[in-house]
């Protein structure tokens, strides 16, 4: 190489990370999330459709992240004895500029370790300035590989292997899932967004069965199914590899399905697959809907009205599966969120007993009262720093943590009381439109459905639905 093809070899390069330097004065703007500073693409904050160019973040996924910080946190402080040999590491396969995992990294001191991985170097040098602005420079780490590169470089040394991965990918994560088993170790927690919402909820079902291995349904509870669906089909990946399936937290918001899982690594469980998986049939005529167990021989028509589904030109009796249709929440790590000191929380062998986190129903209304919960609402407190408090530009933007506390508040309440083992639920306007009137109130549903013997609950899927083993003929009667 000759003398002069050296220097402009020197500034291409030095023009590339000139541009990257100019992109993130001029396009980005630090803002305030929880208690960590992020820069951000200015654009993404204007734009109703967050723009990927230069970096994607996405602000209307901040009940996401704060439902992350939570979660992780209690996950660890609950299985840290598990992980006293290993350090605590998390790694983010879509790291895009790092709203999750420099929060993570800013806000969760049980983590020793958080890598962010995208393929755009816009996004990691964002993400680099926003750990720098919050002094977590050295628990933070990039790469700039292709996901499955990223996730199987562990793979090989067991010791290795994260604590805790996130996949967060535009669309489905179905393509990344086998690389996302493979990157995280016995007893770890893994994290799966799924954003292709059509898919899922049943408008694609050819397509929800090709990425997905599953029939979904279009109805009222669509956003449990797609949920289940997506457990389903992680479970049928990890059962190749003898991993089993522990689902400990979900939640459905907007255009996204995320679930929290926990992997362990036994033959013996894998094979109790088939008792975790199951089918939904739903009436679209008289609305009865039932679970069946993933051997059991479906029927053909509906057993309330003898509707079926052989005319193709009628939608009567649907069926969606194989799904998951054992619980999807962990009680006791819900309740350890709700419950657990805040000014405690750096403490790693700081596990407490289940009981010292169970929450009784008397010290809560059906409303989600935020009375006698004064450490939980502590951490949003902490969350909602002035900006003359925080490292950060006069002009930075300040997003207010309260906004989402009673939202985080009543969604962790409800799924903590929650009939998880039923596979969807009902609506009060199902039951109205059904009664022929106008809907009944959710006090008077559940009362009478406990009353008549049955059980019953709220749903964090949505605020008018609720849970119960009644069919919708004995709703009907007990109504």
């Amino acid at each position: 190489m000759s003398e002069g093809e050296f220097d402009r070899f020197i500034d291409k390069s030095d023009n590339y990370n000139h541009d990257i330097d100019r992109q993130l004065t001029e396009e980005f703007t630090p803002m305030y999330e929880g208690r960590t500073t992020l820069v951000v693409p200015k654009e993404s904050l204007r734009s109703k459709v967050p723009p990927r160019t230069p970096a994607f973040f996405n602000p209307a996924a901040r009940l996401s992240r704060d439902l992350s910080i939570l979660i992780y946190t209690s996950f660890i402080r609950l299985n840290s004895f598990q992980f006293k040999k290993v350090p605590i590491t998390l790694a983010d396969a879509f790291s895009g500029v790092g709203a999750r995992s420099i929060r993570v990294a800013k806000e969760t001191p049980l983590v020793d370790k958080v890598i962010l991985n995208d393929l755009n170097p816009v996004a990691i040098k964002a993400a680099k300035e926003s750990a720098k602005i919050n002094y977590v420079e050295d628990k933070c780490s990039y790469s700039q590989k292709d996901v499955h590169v990223f996730l199987n470089e562990r793979n090989s040394n067991k010791k290795e292997r994260y604590v805790i991965a996130d996949l967060d990918p535009f669309g489905s994560p179905s393509p990344y899932v086998d690389s996302l088993l493979r990157a995280v170790t016995d007893g770890g927690l893994i994290s799966v967004t799924a954003t292709d919402s059509a898919v899922l909820y049943g408008k694609y079902p050819k397509v929800c069965f090709r990425k997905y291995f599953s029939r979904p349904i279009n109805c009222t509870y669509s956003n449990e199914t797609a949920i289940r669906i997506l457990i389903s089909f992680i479970g049928l990946i990890a059962g190749r590899m003898d991993l089993s399936l522990e689902p400990v937290f979900v939640h459905s918001h907007r255009h996204y399905s995320r679930v929290y899982v926990r992997v362990h690594v036994s033959s013996n469980e894998a094979n109790k697959l088939v008792d975790n998986l199951g089918y939904i049939t739903h009436c679209f005529n008289c609305g009865d809907r039932r679970e069946y167990p993933l051997t059991f021989q479906l029927p053909l028509s509906c057993s309330i009205c003898e509707s079926n589904n052989r005319n193709k030109n009628e939608r009567k009796l649907n069926v969606a599966g194989p799904l998951w249709t054992k619980p999807i929440f962990s009680k006791r790590l819900i309740s350890d969120v709700l419950c657990a000191d805040r000014d405690n929380y750096g403490a790693r062998n700081d596990v407490l007993s289940r009981d010292e986190h169970v929450l009784h129903p008397k010290n809560h209304n059906s409303g989600g009262s935020m009375s006698g919960d004064n450490r939980f609402t502590g951490y949003y407190s902490e969350a909602s720093l002035l900006p003359s408090q925080l490292p950060c530009s006069d002009n930075s933007i300040q997003v207010s943590s309260q906004k989402y506390f009673r939202h985080i508040f009543q969604l962790l309440h409800i799924a903590r009381l929650e009939l998880d083992d039923p596979p969807y639920y009902y609506t009060i306007d199902e039951v109205g439109s059904a009664l022929r009137t106008s809907p009944p109130s959710m006090n008077s549903i559940l009362e009478r459905i406990v009353q008549g013997g049955f059980r019953g609950s709220r749903t964090s899927f949505r605020p008018t639905g609720f849970k119960t083993n009644a069919s919708m003929e004995e709703i009907k009667r007990l109504l």
